[in-house]
């Protein structure tokens, strides 16, 4: 994040609950409009590896404002 976004601080939190399973980045980095197509393959990979695995994604972000990124999959149990 600090490469691309030329963030200062990052916080990550790691939720679980009983069937879901919540990984939350937030930066304070330069931000984007996440309504614009960007030409890479970064959030468009990340969407794509979550969906096989039948999770979501959201992304928040102004320019200027940070980007907040928020992937839930669906928790497996031990067998």
């Amino acid at each position: 994040m600090a490469k691309h976004a030329g963030a200062r601080r990052v916080g990550l939190t790691l939720s679980y609950m009983e069937d879901q399973v919540t990984l939350d980045v937030r930066d304070d980095g330069a931000g984007f409009d996440p309504a614009r197509r960007g030409d890479g393959f970064g959030l468009t990979g990340m969407l794509q590896r979550v969906q096989r695995l039948a999770g979501t994604l959201a992304v928040e972000s102004e320019p200027g404002g940070g980007t907040a990124i928020s992937a839930s999959l669906p928790a497996i149990g031990a067998t």
